[in-house]
């Protein structure tokens, strides 16, 4: 592009997810399968005593400038939303797709990035280049007390991110793309045995986020009906999600 701008993102609208699954753990090595009611939000809260998860997308904008942009006083810059903290407001913060109710005094957590999704997309004034990586903070608490855990949280995703510049440009798609988060806090040099085990269905989430500046509307029936150079709009839906997980004791 001849006088473009050129914007990367790395992280995910959302945050490709924020994801909250709630599970009883089972004093026997056992198995459930269950389903978690559904939300009218993006980002839903429920109550657990056992166990949360929190997914959101960690983001860097890195923003290009063309020479006509340089000469108008634009100067390039870059962004960073990788830690998601409740304090912050919601433009300092991730995307966060779905919360799960904080876990009171949980026995341990974990943490785990999902496959990166990246897309690119150019206008007449500006190129973006985007990365999104979904990324998962579980927190559990279990009777008998575990010491470490390890699973799996997956869900099939399908997201779209598109910027205005005088027409909206299409920065990343995908469609039906399954994601994994693999989590493990066991300790390799130890010795352990299985104490709990569940597996989880949880129904389908949506997020659908139109943002201008420091203005956000969600969900998409309530986005506005003109367009303004530098509106960004984020829509993802996910699917067939399941928690896997395993909680262990450390043996002598």
């Amino acid at each position: 592009m001849k006088h473009a701008r050129k914007i990367i993102a790395v992280g995910m609208p959302v945050g490709l997810l924020a994801l909250v699954l709630t599970y009883t753990a089972c004093q026997s090595s056992s198995e459930v399968t269950k389903a978690l009611p559904a939300s009218d939000s993006p980002v839903a809260s429920h109550t657990s005593d056992t166990s949360s998860v929190l997914v959101y997308i960690k983001m860097v904008t890195e923003k290009k400038y063309g020479f006509l942009a340089h000469v108008r006083g634009k100067r390039d810059i870059t962004e960073r939303n990788t830690l998601y903290d409740a304090r912050n407001a919601w433009w300092d913060n991730p995307l966060v797709v779905y919360a799960d109710a904080p876990l009171v005094n949980p026995d341990l957590t974990g943490q785990a990035d999902a496959q990166a999704i990246a897309g690119q997309g150019d206008s007449a004034n500006v190129g973006v280049h985007l990365m999104l990586i979904p990324h998962a903070d579980v927190a559990i608490k279990t009777s008998p007390r575990s010491d470490a855990v390890k699973g799996t949280i997956t869900t099939t995703i399908s997201t779209v991110g598109d910027y205005y510049d005088g027409g909206w440009t299409e920065m990343v798609r995908a469609t039906g793309k399954r994601l994994t988060f693999a989590f493990d806090t066991c300790d390799p040099r130890k010795h352990v045995r299985i104490i709990a085990h569940e597996t989880r269905s949880v129904p389908a989430f949506s997020l659908e986020r139109y943002t201008r500046d420091r203005e956000k509307w969600e969900p998409k029936s309530q986005w506005p009906e003109e367009s303004e150079s530098g509106d960004w709009r984020t829509v993802i839906h996910g699917t067939d999600a399941v928690m896997d997980v395993t909680g262990y004791q450390y043996v002598d």
